[in-house]
């Protein structure tokens, strides 16, 4: 059974994890316990360790948001055309306005394919095929 995305999946940059190409075989999300190796602690951007310190749990409830550093972030990488992270910004508002819950059902609706049902990652939006 294709395990379903949760509260889990709203990630600290405001990155929906559930459409991620290694949701659900590698990573379940950044809150989980199963975090794909490049994700884990944010080694990279350092999310994780800037949300302790600012005493948050997500970019959005932070005093400095939109920070240089998540402003950043929305602009790499760029994949087949695609910057999976451009929409971290009004989708953390979006998650700040209607609440994390809510913000997952409509990420989960916006990813669905309506004919198969299947989850569809963000490098295959425009050009999912379920044939």
């Amino acid at each position: 059974m294709k395990r379903i995305p949760n509260e889990e999946c709203a990630s600290i940059c405001g990155l929906f994890c559930g459409a991620c190409p290694a949701f659900p075989d590698i990573c379940h999300g950044c809150f989980s316990d199963y975090v794909r190796d490049c994700c884990k602690n944010c080694a990279d951007h350092g999310f994780l360790d800037c949300a302790v310190s600012h005493n948050v749990t997500r970019c959005y409830e932070c005093d400095e948001f939109p920070c240089e550093k998540l402003k950043e972030f929305s602009t790499k990488p760029v994949i087949n055309g695609i910057c999976n992270h451009a929409n971290v910004i009004p989708d953390s508002l979006r998650m700040k306005e209607v609440g994390v819950s809510k913000w997952i059902v409509e990420k989960i609706a916006e990813h669905t394919c309506p004919k198969c049902g299947e989850l569809i990652n963000w490098f295959e939006m425009n050009t999912h095929n379920c044939g």
